[in-house]
């Protein structure tokens, strides 16, 4: 996040308890949580991003209200930005094993995308995600070159993977959006913000 952040625009930071699943079992719990959280950030930000998928499918409105400033729900910015490419035709990336990267595929079904192929690292530690080298994001991509052709965007899910390089040289090698969860969100954070910025991946 923070190479793609204008001149002037500052990223803080914290973190939650690791978690299984996609969806919180105690949701006030998770709730509770939230608001510890984001308290931490409320003094120096503007917005706040709530950067995992754990609990945006069910739990958008637990999540909203638990948190005082302007949320950003980076698979929102996503689908945001995918209508504003007027993108029908995704392919779909994960650095997940094979059973979470079908909930993510079945999501993006559900919400009227036709995903046309898809892929993951199999991984499953936060650990592990972040760590992943850029040329290993690259090459997800680039091994599925036979559906991704057929698709009008790239999708490459977690907002725990780094792409700011991948997207870039995607992109280039392409010549059609590729979009993370990272890219969307400072897009979607920078709209908010009313702050021009460039955004890797896309060309808007």
């Amino acid at each position: 996040m923070w190479k793609m952040a204008p001149e002037g625009v500052t990223i803080h930071s914290t973190r939650m308890k690791p978690t299984r699943g996609c969806e919180p079992e105690n949701v006030e719990e998770f709730e509770r949580e939230l608001k510890y959280v984001s308290s931490l950030l409320e003094e120096v930000s503007d917005i706040i991003v709530y950067g995992r998928t754990y609990g945006t499918h069910k739990h958008a409105d637990v999540i909203r209200k638990a948190i005082k400033k302007e949320v950003i729900i980076p698979e929102e910015e996503v689908y945001g930005l995918l209508k504003e490419l007027k993108v029908k035709k995704i392919w779909v990336g994960t650095p997940y094993v094979k059973e979470r990267t079908l909930e993510e595929v079945e999501y993006w079904r559900s919400k009227g995308f036709e995903v046309i192929g898809y892929d993951g690292l199999g991984k499953a530690k936060g650990v592990d995600i972040s760590n992943t080298p850029v040329f290993t994001v690259y090459r997800l991509v680039k091994r599925n070159i036979d559906r991704v052709i057929n698709a009008d965007a790239v999708y490459i899910a977690c907002t725990a993977l780094s792409t700011y390089e991948a997207v870039t040289y995607l992109y280039e090698d392409l010549g059609m959006p590729v979009i993370s969860e990272n890219t969307a969100t400072m897009w979607g954070s920078l709209r908010k913000l009313r702050i021009k910025g460039r955004i890797p991946g896309i060309n808007i």
